[in-house]
């Protein structure tokens, strides 16, 4: 499970120990291959550190504990740490992307015998330390064929994201660089990947979670930042004309930073706000 290509470092590590790629892992038996039962955590590591690294470890805490999985006793943020960085120094690795998964690892069928878990490190080689801006911005449609279910766990990175994979396919088939994803009332929740923001005058909106979308770790980062630098944030329901009557729109994720639509509807959008937003991430990690 450890392979290189001539564009991608990869490395993988479960359980603390890092595998090769021919070493037999999971079976057909595991429970996150039958039914999707995990949930992950993308992160950044920038320079040797994990970025917001008590964020992340604080929702896969929460997350484990609202699908009543059990992580081993020794796991915490500091354990968490040391195997990204063994599994970075191992390929001499300076910036990476990095996703935990965590499976629930039981026999059972649908119901599990127990709850304990296996964590598989996925660490890709990134070659900036900062997050990279794109000038030319996203083209932005509307994915409406599916819906996000409203439940207690719609908020989680859980590993069934078929509503998110079915709009990432929509996107690529309509040339699109990202997908607005909607809840249950109609409503905008997020983005395939990312959760959304709009400006409008002086407020910068973003839906709260009662809407159902993904509790990110990037949102609690801007929504300060721009508290910080004396914008208004509202968390309110975001419906299709506020997006058309906003001055700006972007995107915010843990491994993107953050990322500004130029098109949508029909119509061009600034990215003022967002660019000042970006700057001051950038420059916390200096």
């Amino acid at each position: 499970m450890l392979f290189q290509t001539q564009t991608m470092i990869c490395i993988f590590s479960i359980n603390g120990t890092i595998f090769d790629e021919t070493t037999p892992v999971f079976t057909a038996a595991s429970r996150g291959y039958r039914y999707g039962d995990g949930f992950f955590e993308s992160m950044r590591f920038s320079n040797g550190r994990l970025l917001h690294g008590e964020l992340h470890f604080i929702r896969i805490r929460k997350s484990a504990m609202l699908l009543k999985m059990k992580l081993p006793e020794d796991f915490d943020r500091d354990l968490l740490e040391k195997w990204i960085s063994e599994a970075i120094v191992s390929k001499n690795i300076q910036n990476a992307r990095v996703r935990c998964t965590i499976f629930r690892e039981s026999p059972g069928l649908y119901t599990p015998v127990e709850n304990k878990c296996t964590i598989v490190l996925e660490i890709v080689k990134t070659e900036n330390a900062g997050y990279d801006w794109q000038e030319n911005g996203l083209k932005l449609g509307a994915y409406k064929e599916m819906s996000k279910n409203g439940n207690f766990v719609s908020t989680l990175k859980t590993t069934s994201c078929i509503v998110h994979v079915m709009a990432g396919i929509y996107a690529r088939e309509n040339q699109l660089d990202e997908c607005l994803i909607y809840n249950e009332t109609g409503r905008i929740a997020e983005g395939i990947s990312s959760n959304i923001f709009s400006f409008n005058g002086e407020f910068l909106n973003t839906p709260p979670l009662t809407e159902y979308c993904t509790d990110g770790v990037m949102r609690k980062v801007v929504i300060n930042l721009a508290q910080e630098y004396g914008y208004t944030v509202i968390e309110q329901p975001v419906a299709e004309i506020t997006l058309n009557s906003a001055d700006e729109i972007f995107f915010t994720s843990a491994t993107r930073g953050i990322r500004w639509v130029k098109y949508y509807n029909d119509k061009v959008y600034k990215n003022n706000v967002s660019k000042v937003l970006f700057d001051k991430l950038n420059h916390m990690l200096l």
